[in-house]
């Protein structure tokens, strides 16, 4: 089981990479929740290396289960929100960028225990993906096209991994090869994030 904590772990990094990226802006509001939108899929990860790691396969596969879900609603939420403010340069009050980025993953949390919302959760990973495609068009069609492409293909790149990948991660021999595979595309889009922020920012 230890190549399922190495390529829990691989996430992790990538969150802490795709974090690191965006420490000169770090008291901008909006990269504060691409931040945490990183921060929350690390967490979960790391979970994920701990479940693993200390052989505590069932014990922990409800808290993985559950940190994944909120990781991959608030998280992706947060970084598509972010960008699309950052996008129409909206002239949004600090306090009001405060409430977004702590609200956000409050009402996820709060749809995730009560009964009967599990639908609600299951698409704000797509809402997120919409809106991040949305705000890319947006970039490029402002003349910020390096940026643009590489928040494009960062939501492309999760698109795939959750989708395409994702679908068939516990399913047989090829279920578990593509558990190892969708991590490792989650890695890569966490530094991709990051850089792709980091871009727009240092405009």
């Amino acid at each position: 089981m230890i190549a399922f904590a190495i390529t829990d772990a691989l996430v992790t990094v990538g969150a802490i990479l795709g974090i690191y990226l965006l420490w000169p802006h770090r008291r901008d509001g909006k990269v504060r929740m691409i931040r945490f939108g990183l921060g929350f899929m690390g967490f979960a990860a790391l979970i994920g290396v701990i479940r693993f790691a200390s052989g505590q396969i069932d014990e922990m596969a409800v808290a993985h289960s559950q940190a994944s879900e909120f990781a991959g609603a608030a998280g992706l939420m947060l970084i598509a929100v972010a960008l699309l403010l950052k996008t129409n340069a909206a002239k949004v009050d600090v306090g009001v960028i405060r409430y977004v980025r702590y609200g956000i993953p409050a009402v996820v949390a709060f749809l995730m225990f009560f009964p009967g919302t599990g639908t609600i959760v299951g698409f704000l990973p797509m809402l997120a993906f919409i809106i991040g495609l949305i705000a890319s068009g947006l970039l490029i069609l402002h003349g910020q096209r390096s940026a643009g492409l590489a928040w494009l293909a960062s939501f492309f790149v999760i698109a795939f991994a959750s989708i395409v990948v994702g679908a068939s991660r516990t399913e047989s021999t090829l279920g578990i090869t593509d558990w190892h595979i969708y991590h490792a595309l989650v890695g890569v889009w966490a530094v991709m994030v990051g850089e792709a922020t980091k871009r727009l920012w240092d405009r």
